[in-house]
């Protein structure tokens, strides 16, 4: 009998998919064939995928000691309730790295709340809403985005409170509580009388948002994310140009304040007159620039050399789109300054040109297009202060 179902190695991580039980009679075979592959192949990671595995003994408990002496990172995946209490009870968890099964959830007659580039969220009942991840993630990626909701909920900022990471087919999703609650977006498409209204909540929330004070720790700095993006698009830049956006964006102050980094009207809710962000892992710490330039992109500049992606992405006119963007900036400065908005907009074609170069390198004229307006506006430029 094969104790192990099938295998996966994937950018470096390699899976074991066992089957059955991994008991006195079935140890030895176990051990065999786990070592036959790991001996055959090269990686960084080992996964031990348990989800089909019904029982563990303690001759099983040896096999996975064994592997983990002689792989220094292991993790368990999929452990049943009953494998896990048995892991638990045994100390494994504190040697390694252990995930239980997750719950799955159907989406099939779910109501589609919103869409994105990277997830799409549903309605589960009136109380519950589910983040579905549309590519492949690894759960620590999904569980920090968790921890971060959570870390940004304790300190203030209206998140919707976050449950736990579940199967959603073959891809991970997040389960989110929010009552009888809308889309933001929604908000502006249905009602555009309340026009105003919705502007200033939604300032009100960027700089309830951009105001909060990170731990700086836990978090990832928004500025080395940014300068990260600069040397994807650096080679690209004539070197004197090149030269002076890097001092732009290095003279750009450090800030333990929270930077959501992706804070549009499809990422927020509405609930009893109060925002909610669902979003959260794009979640940094940093100077509040980087908030705003990277909202340009989806309200204006995708639309530059795409015209229609407002009404394809939002479900909302250009016009409104553009509205939206510059009286929420207006709100949130409390006046209109076209040089803090010409700053803003000039860090924004950068992160296009990054963004296209990582998601979309086909689109030359998209990439070519804001190359040139970077290097239009850096002559009238010398810094990113915008006076916050």
């Amino acid at each position: 009998m094969n104790l192990i179902a099938k295998t996966e190695l994937k950018d470096e991580v390699l899976t074991l998919f066992f089957v059955g039980e991994i008991n006195s009679t079935t140890a030895s075979d176990a051990e065999k064939e786990s070592f036959e592959v790991i001996d055959k192949q090269t990686f960084k990671t080992l996964i031990l995928d348990f989800e089909q595995v019904s029982y563990v003994s303690s001759a099983g408990l040896r096999v996975i000691l064994k592997i983990k002496q002689k792989c220094d990172d292991v993790h368990i995946y999929n452990a049943t309730l009953s494998v896990y209490e048995v892991l638990s009870m045994t100390g494994f968890t504190s040697i390694i790295d252990v995930h239980k099964a997750l719950n799955r959830v159907d989406v099939t007659n779910c109501e589609v709340i919103g869409s994105g580039y990277f997830s799409t969220v549903y309605r589960l009942d009136r109380d519950t809403i589910v983040k579905a991840y549309k590519h492949d993630m690894p759960i620590e990626e999904v569980e920090r985005e968790l921890s971060m909701a959570k870390q940004a909920f304790v300190l203030g900022i209206p998140t919707a409170i976050s449950f736990d990471v579940v199967k959603v087919g073959d891809k991970l999703g997040v389960r989110f509580e929010l009552l009888d609650s809308v889309l933001l977006r929604d908000l502006y498409k249905d009602h555009m009388e309340n026009f105003d209204e919705y502007n200033k909540k939604y300032a009100a929330l960027l700089k309830k948002i951009n105001t909060a004070i990170s731990d700086g720790k836990s978090l990832p700095s928004t500025k080395e994310i940014w300068l990260k993006k600069f040397e994807k698009i650096k080679p690209f830049l004539p070197k004197q140009d090149s030269e002076k956006l890097f001092g732009m964006l290095n003279g750009i102050e450090e800030r333990n304040t929270f930077v959501h980094g992706d804070c549009h009207v499809k990422n927020i809710m509405i609930q009893d007159h109060e925002l909610f962000l669902i979003d959260m892992d794009t979640l940094s710490h940093g100077h509040p620039i980087f908030e705003l330039a990277a909202l340009i992109a989806p309200y204006e500049l995708f639309e530059e050399t795409d015209p229609g992606n407002n009404e394809a992405f939002f479900k909302l006119s250009h016009d409104v789109c553009t509205r939206l963007y510059e009286e929420t900036l207006n709100e949130y400065f409390q006046k209109d300054d076209p040089e803090i908005k010409g700053k803003i907009r000039l860090l924004g074609h950068m992160h296009m040109m990054w963004w296209t170069l990582t998601y979309n390198q086909e689109n030359t004229k998209r990439f070519e297009h804001h190359k040139q307006q970077l290097l239009k506006m850096l002559k009238d430029y010398d810094d990113f202060n915008i006076g916050i």
